[in-house]
């Protein structure tokens, strides 16, 4: 099983986002998290990776159980993120260092690998993401497309068993959309689970194994690709008509 989330809930202050949440998701699956805008789904994200913290429920993830119920403390989360990459819409890079030091940062750093070992596995990941000739380059001076890339690569660096995209489509035009479909569906191939926020429902179309669909932090259809033509409910035919 690579995901197993039972009745996670999430209150900010009296507000609650997320209302009972339950979802299998297998290794090597892409499950697509489609929803409205304030559906939950950057929420529930942020709550597979312990960037937040649940207020109850059960998270199985990356051979790691968590009881929200219980404290967790930051040695988890840190625990955690070494197997449970994440790649950001805002991408975060380092300006400061080059997209090779951005690369090697955390396993050098966080993972203890060597710098010679962390920069031959940084100019194979780069060679794989057609960015070889990128290695020197800083961030300022990469397009929009390079930089989700290079984000992309800096996540596998930590060889996680779980990969989470937050809108990695937003703001890109349809031919580099097209270059994150084939990463996303080379790295479906390498056994890596992949969970995929987005409101692009083409774009979900040809990446998702699985999608989730969210309303008001409520789950409302969870099923196979399948259920992009057969729908099982209303809420989610009227969405994919949008």
């Amino acid at each position: 099983m690579g995901i197993q989330a039972n009745n996670i809930n999430k209150f900010y202050g009296d507000t609650q986002v997320l209302h009972d949440v339950n979802f299998s998701c297998d290794k090597g699956d892409t499950l697509v998290l489609l929803g409205p805008s304030g559906a939950g789904k950057s929420s529930l994200l942020r709550v597979l990776n312990l960037l937040e913290s649940a207020s109850s429920g059960e998270l199985h993830i990356a051979n790691n159980q968590f009881h929200f119920s219980d404290s967790l403390c930051e040695k988890d989360a840190l625990y955690l993120r070494k197997k449970v990459g994440m790649v950001f819409q805002q991408y975060h890079l380092w300006p400061h260092l080059t997209v090779l030091q951005n690369l090697i940062e955390a396993p050098v750093k966080v993972a203890g690998i060597s710098k010679s070992a962390a920069t031959d596995d940084a100019m194979k990941i780069l060679a794989t993401l057609q960015l070889s000739d990128k290695a020197d380059a800083w961030p300022l001076q990469l397009s929009g497309g390079q930089q989700q890339r290079v984000a992309i690569a800096r996540a596998l660096m930590m060889k996680p068993d779980v990969l989470l995209f937050d809108e990695p489509t937003a703001a890109l035009d349809p031919e580099i959309t097209n270059q994150v479909v084939n990463i996303i569906k080379e790295l479906s191939k390498t056994g890596i689970t992949q969970v995929v926020v987005t409101h692009e429902v083409e774009f979900a179309k040809k990446i998702a194994s699985h999608v989730l669909y969210l309303e008001n932090g409520h789950v409302i259809e969870h099923g196979t690709r399948d259920a992009f033509s057969k729908p099982a409910t209303q809420q989610f035919a009227d969405y994919l008509t949008h």
